[in-house]
């Protein structure tokens, strides 16, 4: 499992009108791709049904690019693994 393209994946469900290309670790999800606070939530459940993970709002409102949310993930599914 690639979680940069489990994020796309979301990203792109979300928000059909980004093009995956766009979306690369560095970009910013407010600035670079027009994520609001609403887009962001949605994305964590597209993300959470996809992998069976839980990304707690609190985490979600501290990620600010596409690698940030590429991180979390890969930290939760290292403890669920464990």
């Amino acid at each position: 499992m690639n979680a940069l393209e489990e994020v796309k994946k979301a990203i792109c469900k979300v928000n059909p009108g980004i093009e995956s290309s766009e979306i690369v670790a560095g970009a910013l999800l407010k600035d670079d791709l027009d994520i609001d606070s609403l887009d962001q939530v949605e994305v964590a459940l597209a993300l959470e049904e996809a992998l069976g993970l839980t990304l707690p709002e609190e985490d979600m409102d501290e990620v600010t690019t596409v690698g940030d949310i590429v991180s979390l993930i890969e930290a939760k599914l290292k403890v669920r693994n464990a």
